[in-house]
């Protein structure tokens, strides 16, 4: 038994195949799609909140675990994880997590001196060790505030689009 083979002559209509406007249209789906816009926000959010936090790669699996824990989307707190990714980290991510440590030190009333990378490639392993050991305690402590503000502001704000696109394409009766 063989399977068919696809005609290529047949080119998918604009935004239903891979590319750009399909993908678009599926992360919309996928925000829009459910009746419950406020536990789609809340796991879009707990997603986007995770990405500030300190677990480097392993911000998925701690999605899941939230996820299952509250009852939330799992697909859509990974979208919201997954903000954090190789093409975001040196713009948005790496400057985030550098403010984090020094809002952490802050609060902790702690010196904290960040050393650049080309000083870390030059140390020893055990000085790369003790200079995480500084940088550490303030790190968690500004990442759970970074974590607090990204989730306070994007859950109304997804909230917010998410109820406005979906009147936008069902708009209710005068």
């Amino acid at each position: 038994m063989t399977t068919p083979s696809p005609d290529k002559s047949v080119l998918p209509e604009k935004g239903k195949g891979p590319g750009p406007e399909g993908w678009k249209k599926k992360v919309i789906h996928l925000l829009v799609g459910s009746n419950d816009p406020l536990r789609d926000a809340l796991s879009f959010a707990t997603g986007f909140a995770s990405a500030f936090l300190p677990p480097f790669g392993f911000h998925s699996i701690l999605v899941a675990f939230l996820a299952y824990l509250f009852r939330l989307s799992l697909p859509i707190g990974l979208l919201g994880s997954w903000t954090n990714n190789p093409w975001t980290f040196v713009p948005v991510f790496l400057p985030a997590y550098l403010a984090e440590i020094k809002i952490g030190a802050l609060i902790l009333n702690v010196p904290v001196q960040v050393p650049n990378i080309r000083a870390l490639s030059r140390m020893p392993k055990e000085a790369i060790l003790a200079q995480v050991k500084i940088v550490l305690y303030p790190f968690v402590v500004g990442s759970g505030l970074f974590a607090l503000g990204a989730f306070l502001l994007s859950f109304p704000t997804i909230y917010l689009l998410i109820r406005w696109i979906k009147a936008r394409r069902h708009p209710s009766p005068p």
